[in-house]
């Protein structure tokens, strides 16, 4: 009698099936999502800008907190210093309460004018120090570089990469100059949501919005045979990159009014 002789499986086809279609999904969505930084739609590429640079910065962060482990190792970065030193003024609170009285009455609550000059003077003071830092190196590094091309990627864009890169650092090695809390990993994180991602989104919003700023471009990173694109004034703006500058100088902004709520709340004067 002939023995019966069990059909063995080939798991290695199926596994190897499986295998080859998510590596061919994977290279489609990464085929698709770098495709999103130069198409056509100006918010399609923010939404490959969004992809990237939110990868490029969690990958960043991941690597610095859990295998770099140095604190504070940019604490001294210009992202964490500013040109314009941030103090709080000491006189704008009494002055409040000279001129406006000791206290006021608002909705059946009585509110003590020196307190609410000192807290919502100085935030006012300090978005405006934040934002005039912001846009020194928004003019010279987003702007200004966004006036040179290589291939197909503005040199503000790079700067972009470089300024996420940074960001990932900082918050990977709590070199933030607020406290961020007894969780060494999440707590910088969230100080990181409070201002600082909306800082990030609105430098996001003037890349793209002034892509079209170039002014001399290169075929190739090996070949600077520079040409000139156009003259250099005046710049011209569609109605959406027109739309997304002004939001971006917004959310730059609101960012900044953000910071400025964190400072005076961690260095309180009454």
């Amino acid at each position: 009698m002939k023995q019966l002789k069990k059909k063995t499986t080939k798991p290695s086809a199926s596994v190897g099936a499986k295998k080859g279609s998510f590596k061919e999904g994977l290279g489609r969505f990464w085929s698709r999502t770098y495709n999103l930084l130069f198409h056509e739609d100006i918010y399609y590429r923010i939404g490959g800008y969004l992809i990237f640079g939110l990868l490029l910065f969690l990958v960043t962060w991941a690597f610095f907190t859990f295998v770099i482990k140095k604190p504070n190792l940019l604490m001294d970065s210009f992202l964490v210093e500013k040109f314009f030193k941030p103090v709080m003024v000491k006189t704008i609170g009494p002055w409040g309460a000279d001129t406006f009285g000791e206290t006021w009455k608002v909705f059946g609550k009585e509110l003590n004018v020196n307190k609410v000059f000192t807290t919502w003077g100085n935030v006012a003071i300090l978005t405006f120090k934040f934002f005039l830092n912001h846009l020194v190196f928004v003019l010279l590094f987003i702007f200004g570089l966004n006036l040179f091309k290589v291939s197909r990627w503005n040199l503000g864009a790079v700067y972009f990469a470089f300024y996420t890169i940074l960001w990932g650092i900082v918050v990977g090695t709590t070199s933030q100059s607020y406290p961020v809390g007894d969780n060494a990993v999440f707590g910088p994180l969230i100080l990181f949501a409070r201002f600082g991602l909306w800082n990030w989104f609105s430098y996001l919003l003037l890349v793209v919005s002034s892509a079209h700023f170039s002014w001399w471009a290169a075929p190739k990173w090996t070949e600077w045979g520079w040409e000139k694109q156009r003259q250099f004034w005046p710049i011209k703006f569609t109605p959406d990159q027109k739309e997304l500058f002004i939001y971006g100088l917004l959310f730059l902004l609101a960012s900044c009014f953000a910071e400025a709520r964190v400072f005076v709340h961690y260095n309180p004067m009454i």
